[in-house]
């Protein structure tokens, strides 16, 4: 049997189908000969709203578009899940409906949501651009932004950076090595930024060569653990932007004959649950990620229901997690 639409219901009450949505959304401007005949051809036509659309159509609906730019691996991300894991939990309790898109960039329907959540924005500026231009209510998670008109919730990674560095050196630590993230992301960036001011703060020197670039991805840091372990005046310690290239790092080193953290000091970021459970247990530094999903969503629905209408933004602190992959030094160079 073909499924009655709205546009059915119309043509059989001899009316338009916005005076139809009118009637099923309690509109007081329609006429009561209208109201009665789009009721009566309703039940006559066993027609069942869609909810969703009901929702649009009458201003209250709780869609909200989590917006996740498209990276390899994105379904096996820590940093995804537990994103989403945040946002997914605040959405149950604030009654809110999710609609998932990973992308480009390219393309999304801002008319099948009230507000947007981007995880992050890489390669998603047009589109964040857009949502702002066309009135959308967005939170932007993982990349504070400054100079634009919208909410942001991102973690303070150049203070954990500098607080990794301030802890190395606690140890004893002077020849102190980075492999970075991604640097077309901010987090990467950031963490990158904050190790170079400690190490001048601290007037150590930031050797060329102890800066490595990663991307957040193993085969990346496994040819930059190979690289610094190749030097002459190898590091006593390294930090690096991430916990699975950190156990990366850990593995190419003991496989080398180097031994962690006897000869190698190593930190990572994130605090990973497999952190605690590598060769090595690894000192790292633990990000509120579903603090960070929780928060976004939080100030998304209240920019939907009217209030907060100044953007907010937020940086969210981190905390050092000691283990067993770092230890105090006594070399002299």
């Amino acid at each position: 049997m073909r499924k009655v639409d709205i546009a059915a219901v119309a043509r059989t009450a001899r009316v338009s189908t916005t005076t139809v949505s009118r009637v099923i959304n309690d509109v007081a401007t329609v006429s009561e000969e209208n109201r009665r005949r789009v009721l009566e051809t309703i039940k006559r036509l066993k027609y069942h709203p869609n909810p969703s659309a009901q929702r649009l159509a009458s201003g209250t609906s709780n869609i909200v578009g989590v917006i996740i730019p498209r990276f390899e691996g994105v379904f096996h991300s820590y940093y995804a899940l537990q994103v989403i894991k945040g946002i997914g939990m605040a959405a149950e309790r604030l009654r809110c409906d999710l609609l998932l898109h990973v992308t480009d960039g390219k393309h999304f329907n801002t008319a099948s949501v009230n507000g947007v959540i981007f995880v992050d924005i890489n390669d998603c500026e047009e589109l964040l651009d857009r949502v702002l231009d066309e009135g959308v209510g967005a939170v932007v998670l993982n990349h504070y932004l400054e100079d634009l008109p919208v909410n942001c919730v991102a973690i303070d990674n150049r203070t954990a950076a500098e607080r990794v560095v301030d802890y190395l050196v606690r140890l004893g630590h002077r020849d102190i090595a980075t492999i970075t993230g991604d640097l077309k992301t901010q987090a990467g960036l950031d963490r990158l930024e904050g190790f170079v001011k400690a190490m001048k703060a601290r007037q150590l020197l930031v050797k060329d060569s102890y800066i490595q670039h990663g991307d957040f991805g193993l085969p990346s840091a496994r040819a930059a653990t190979e690289v610094l372990l190749g030097l002459k005046d190898r590091p006593t310690a390294v930090f690096v932007a991430s916990d699975e290239m950190a156990l990366e790092t850990i593995n190419v080193a003991l496989a080398k004959g180097v031994r962690v953290p006897e000869e190698l000091s190593v930190v990572g970021f994130d605090d990973n649950p497999i952190a605690a459970h590598g060769r090595v247990p690894l000192t790292t530094v633990r990000q509120p990620l579903n603090d960070m999903g929780r928060q976004g969503l939080e100030l998304l629905v209240q920019q939907m229901s009217g209030k907060g209408r100044n953007p907010t933004k937020l940086l969210l602190p981190t905390e050092l997690i000691e283990r067993q992959s770092c230890r105090q030094t006594w070399l002299e160079r």
